[in-house]
């Protein structure tokens, strides 16, 4: 497992350049409560991005997962968040602005959309309000793979 500030993190010359953000960029202010949010939380990469985790280890929604035929593993909450995602990208017309940098021990998408991320983080946690929710996001998910 990596350290947790290492997950979307890049290096400084891997960073797409925002053309409307002058250099330096000013620090970002997370608007996000973390009770909002919670088991997840966010991690700035200051100047440039900001990742949103969950511990697979902490167990969330782990056995709504199973009864929809899922482990709860990070390829599941991949695919859980990109059922949300694709519902973020047709309300707001956003392409490719979150990544993923997930492995088996926690669960990463981050952006250099500071804001959207945040507006995200809450979107996939009330994804997960119940079983029929997640169940509609991952299916989402799976009509939008070739």
């Amino acid at each position: 497992m990596k350290d947790l500030f290492q997950y979307g993190n890049r290096r400084e010359d891997e960073w797409e350049i925002l053309p409307w953000i002058s250099d330096p960029r000013p620090p970002f202010k997370i608007w996000v409560r973390p009770e909002q949010i919670a088991p997840f939380f966010l991690i700035p990469h200051h100047p440039y991005a900001i990742s949103l985790l969950l511990r697979i280890s902490d167990g969330f929604r782990a056995e709504e997962f199973r009864r929809l035929g899922l482990t709860g593993c990070s390829k599941d909450w991949e695919r859980l968040a990109r059922g949300v995602i694709r519902e973020f990208e047709e309300n707001n017309s956003g392409e490719e602005l979150f990544h993923f940098d997930s492995d088996e021990d926690v669960f990463c998408v981050y952006s250099q959309y500071i804001d959207d991320l945040m507006m995200l983080a809450k979107m996939i946690r009330a994804a997960c309000a119940d079983e029929t929710t997640m169940g509609m996001y991952l299916n989402m998910s799976e009509a939008a793979e070739p």
